[in-house]
């Protein structure tokens, strides 16, 4: 049997090294009490509870099981007294009987919670599916999907990161209805963030361009979130941006979840930078996308027009200078007046506008 962190609930001082002595793979946590049992259950992170009930303020058997269930319904609750029997749960009277008792709830619990998330992650992909197609503008098709993620899977919080010249600025944040007022202050708080290239959890995952599962920084740990995770928003090599998750409990990556946060980064990037390819191709004005060093990176069709090359044959080249067009960098409206941010997802300082002249 692997480690195990069992919550002991009204379990005698005696009873309890008897318990560590039989299966020493189990650390074991004593409770007593309701109070102590709600407060113990909320922080998460147990493998199992083994419950005794004895003692003039034990919590009796149905309510502390009625309890577990509320928090954790597919947690291992097993009676390790031979004095007291709860009804529908696994009981032991013997300690000798304690280890494959245990052993064989443990990959019970693993099968009901691979059953049960495997049908959460195909709901939850087919709702973003629906999302996808629903020709949302970028901001609240972003808002939708980590909506979608934290209610379908139980994530606390979130936010979803785009690049802004060197800096990661956010989209949209969230957290969940009943979080705690931490929560919702750290939540609301990373609404006004910036992240450069390798600097906390959502520039590491711009850096690095792949998913990161971890544990929860200290600020989130202090308001009471254990797990973080955070995947890219990629087209094919290019990170178009991020989405970050926290979480109340202690979660494992699964190659189940790290398959379907790809999926989904792919499926979101591909349509967020299809969107900015329409609009720009959609757009009256002479629009184009250079680099840093002024290289072309998309041109759109009244450009090529204009100019009479194809876009193939500006890509990589800088702006050609001719009598005709005036060139002219912008970080706010194009000739038309329309906005040059609204044209789609990706960074308004890297577009150039021209006009006729």
């Amino acid at each position: 049997m692997r480690s195990v962190t069992a919550l002991l609930v009204d379990v005698p001082a005696s009873h309890a090294a008897q318990i560590t002595r039989a299966v020493p793979e189990v650390r074991t946590v004593p409770v007593n009490g309701e109070e102590a049992l709600n407060a113990a259950l909320q922080r998460r992170g147990w493998d199992a509870v083994l419950y005794g009930g004895d003692g003039p303020h034990a919590v009796p058997g149905q309510k502390a099981l009625a309890l577990v269930r509320l928090a954790d319904p597919h947690l291992p609750f097993i009676v390790v007294s031979p004095l007291t029997r709860t009804e529908g749960v696994p009981s032991v009277s013997t300690l000798t009987q304690l280890a494959p008792v245990l052993t064989r709830e443990l990959e019970q619990a693993r099968m009901r919670r691979r059953v049960g998330g495997a049908h959460k992650l195909l709901s939850a992909q087919q709702a973003i599916a629906d999302h996808l197609a629903a020709g949302l503008e970028p901001v609240a098709l972003c808002e939708r999907v980590l909506a979608t993620l934290g209610e379908s899977l139980g994530w606390a919080a979130g936010a979803v990161w785009r690049p802004d010249g060197a800096r990661l600025t956010c989209v949209t944040a969230w957290h969940a209805a009943d979080s705690r007022a931490g929560v919702a202050a750290l939540t609301n708080a990373s609404r006004d963030q910036t992240y450069a290239a390798g600097q906390g959890l959502p520039g590491r995952v711009w850096g690095f361009r792949r998913l990161i599962w971890t544990e929860a920084p200290e600020d989130a740990l202090r308001a009471g979130l254990v797990t973080a995770a955070a995947f890219p928003i990629a087209d094919g090599d290019e990170c178009v941006g991020v989405i970050e998750l926290y979480a109340t409990d202690a979660r494992e990556q699964t190659a189940e979840v790290a398959a379907m946060f790809a999926t989904i980064g792919g499926q979101l990037g591909a349509s967020l930078t299809r969107r900015r390819r329409r609009a720009f191709d959609a757009a009256g004005a002479l629009i184009v996308a250079v680099d840093a060093e002024g290289r072309v990176e998309i041109a759109n069709g009244t450009t090529c027009a204009a100019l009479g090359l194809s876009e193939q044959e500006l890509l990589g080249r800088r702006l050609p200078d001719t009598p005709d067009i005036r060139w002219r960098w912008s970080n706010s409206r194009d000739a038309d007046g329309t906005l040059i941010g609204a044209v789609g997802w990706g960074e308004p300082v890297r577009l150039v506008a021209a006009s006729l002249r």
